[in-house]
């Protein structure tokens, strides 16, 4: 849904893609619009996307994530109209999690490829399949 001409834009965000050997980390919302999504966030001005998506994931789960200086990809959301950006991230402090901001998620947990497609259908391709190779399959 794009944005009028006379409307203010909407800032993009910074979707953090977090694997370990754990699986992928993502977070149940409390609207529940969408139920389960991978943490992310608006970008603040100034900030990089790659520094979103390590504020956001430190923010709502506690975890520290460094991120990939390439995004995996970005898209339009199709519900939003958000620039997306989705950024690959890895923990490096640990991969022990917690509901970090409780009035947005009400759970966050690791989910294996078997797992991921139940939780967040229609996945944008480009994640789904870096997802593939990175959590050991095609």
């Amino acid at each position: 849904m794009p944005e009028a001409a006379d409307q203010p834009e909407l800032e993009p965000v910074a979707a953090a893609i977090v694997v370990s050997e754990l699986g992928v980390l993502v977070g149940r919302r409390h609207d529940g619009n969408p139920p389960w999504t991978f943490i992310a966030g608006k970008i603040e001005p100034g900030e990089s996307p790659a520094d979103a998506a390590v504020r956001e994931v430190k923010e709502e789960t506690g975890l520290v994530v460094r991120a990939a200086a390439r995004p995996i990809g970005r898209r339009v959301h199709p519900r939003t109209g958000r620039m997306m950006i989705y950024l690959e991230c890895y923990p490096t402090e640990g991969t022990d999690v917690q509901v970090g901001d409780p009035e947005e998620l009400a759970e966050v947990r690791w989910l294996d490829l078997d797992e991921l497609d139940g939780y967040l259908p229609g996945m944008f391709e480009p994640v789904r399949t870096y997802l593939g190779k990175a959590l050991g399959r095609k």
